[in-house]
C-alpha cells in the first residue's frame, strides 16, 4: 500500500483539521524535542500513539555505561547489536528506521523514539548524547521524503546543555495535558474549608442547605466531622464582579450567597474537593457558580480563626 502524506495542503478543509493535531504542533518545528518531566514525555507518547504512531520507548535512568545505551537501542528497535555498536553507525540505524527496515511500520502514521532519563546519557558521555540526537534529526529530515514523520522525544532538565541538532535548536515539546495535583493530605488537627457560591432566593437557599446536608452525611462519614455555615451574602466585590459579567440581571429576590463547609478528619484536600464537586453536580444536581477552598493547618493563627467560626468541630472549649 502506497504511503500518503500525513498532512495534505491540497485539501484545505482537511488540512485545517490536520493542523489542529498534536503531531503537527511538533513536526512543524523540527524532529527532536525535550520534555522537563516523565509525565510530560509519557503524555506526548500517549497522544502520538492515539494518532497511529509507533512509539519506541527507552529508559536510560539505569544506564551505567554507553554500552548499555547500545544494548537498549538494539533491543527496542529490533536490529543486531553489532550493526549499531558505534556512534558513527547510528546514522545508518536511523536511516534504516526511516526506510522501514526495522524499528518502524509502514502501516503506522510515523515513528517516535522516546528516551526517558536522557540526562543519564549526557552525564556518561555528553558528546555521544549529542551525536545520537543529531543523527536522528538528519535522518528524520530524509524520512520526510518517504512521507514518514519521525520524532525523537527526550526527558531532560538540561536545557542549557543541549546544542542544536540537524541544524535546529532542541525545543521544549508541546504539552497538552496537565500533571495531576500532588497529594495534599490533611489530618484531624487541621481544618479544611470548601465554599460554594450560589444564586438563590431565601427559600431556595434553605432547600439547598437541606439537600447539601443529606449528601454530606454519607459522603463525609468516613472522613471526619463537618459543619455547614451559611448561607451568607457574598462579598460586595464578588457581587459586583458577578453583576458585571452576567448577561441579564438576577431575578427578583435572588442573591449571591456563600455556603461554607468546614471539615476535620483524615483525607486529601485536592481529592476531596474534586469529590465534592462531583457529588453536588452529578449526584445531587446542586448547581453552584463557583467553588474555592482553604486549608488551615494545625498550630497556625488561621486555624484558630477558622475554629472560632466552626465551633461544632472543637473537641473542647480550648480547641
Amino acid at each position: 500500500m502506497a504511503r500518503r502524506a500525513v498532512f495534505d495542503p491540497t485539501d484545505r478543509d482537511l488540512f485545517n483539521e490536520q493542523r489542529q493535531r498534536f503531531d503537527w504542533s511538533l513536526l512543524q518545528n523540527g524532529a527532536v524535542f525535550r520534555y522537563d518531566t516523565r509525565f510530560q514525555l509519557d503524555s506526548a507518547c500517549d497522544r502520538l500513539t492515539g494518532l497511529g504512531y509507533l512509539v519506541q520507548r527507552i529508559d536510560a535512568h539505569e544506564w551505567s555505561s554507553v554500552e548499555d545505551m547500545f544494548d537498549a537501542f538494539a533491543e527496542a528497535m529490533g536490529y543486531q547489536r553489532a550493526y549499531g555498536g558505534s556512534t558513527s553507525a547510528f546514522s545508518d540505524v536511523f536511516a534504516d528506521v526511516g526506510t522501514f527496515d526495522f524499528g518502524s511500520d509502514p502501516d503506522s502514521t510515523g515513528t517516535v523514539l522516546a528516551i526517558a532519563g536522557f540526562d543519564t546519557l549526557m552525564s556518561l558521555d555528553d558528546r555521544t548524547a549529542h551525536l545520537i540526537l543529531d543523527h536522528f534529526a538528519r535522518e528524520a529530515r530524509l524520512a520526510g521524503l518517504y512521507a514518514h514523520p519521525m520524532l525523537c522525544l527526550i526527558e531532560s532538565a538540561a536545557d542549557h546543555r543541549l546544542e542544536p541538532v540537524g541544524g535546529y535548536n532542541v525545543l521544549r515539546g508541546s504539552v497538552w495535558d496537565s500533571e495531576p495535583d500532588l497529594p495534599w493530605p490533611f489530618h484531624d488537627t487541621d481544618i479544611v474549608e470548601y465554599v460554594f457560591r450560589i444564586y438563590a432566593t431565601d427559600a431556595g437557599a434553605v432547600e439547598y442547605i437541606a439537600a447539601l446536608r443529606a449528601l454530606l452525611a454519607a459522603a463525609l462519614a468516613d472522613i471526619g466531622r463537618w459543619q455547614i455555615l451559611g448561607p451568607s451574602p457574598a462579598s460586595e466585590a464578588a457581587a459586583k464582579l458577578s453583576e458585571e459579567h452576567r448577561p441579564e440581571p438576577l431575578p427578583a429576590g435572588t442573591h449571591l450567597l456563600d455556603v461554607s463547609i468546614g471539615i476535620r478528619g483524615e483525607g486529601d484536600h485536592t481529592t476531596l474537593g474534586d469529590s465534592l464537586v462531583h457529588l453536588l453536580q452529578e449526584v445531587g444536581g446542586l448547581r453552584f457558580d463557583y467553588m474555592f477552598s482553604a486549608f488551615y493547618p494545625a498550630g497556625t493563627e488561621s486555624r484558630e480563626k477558622a475554629m472560632r467560626r466552626y465551633q461544632a468541630l472543637a473537641d473542647s472549649p480550648d480547641q
